[in-house]
């Protein structure tokens, strides 16, 4: 993992995998709402959150 520089700022390669995390859930999250999965959690909000930190946390090990 190497940092890359933006304007001379080192910036971690975790926010490259969070915005690649991000591009990559939002389709996800959009089949969610789509085929009514999200009312079998008893809290969206933290599911989503979880299913987010799994795609980065991926991201980390596979990239």
């Amino acid at each position: 993992m190497k940092e890359f520089v933006v304007a001379g700022l080192l910036i971690s390669p975790l926010v490259k995998y969070a915005l690649i995390g991000a591009l990559i859930f939002i389709p996800i999250r959009f089949a969610l709402v789509v085929t009514r999965v999200q009312k079998w959690f008893w809290h969206p909000l933290l599911a989503e959150a979880a299913i987010y930190i799994c795609v980065v946390a991926s991201l980390n090990i596979f990239i």
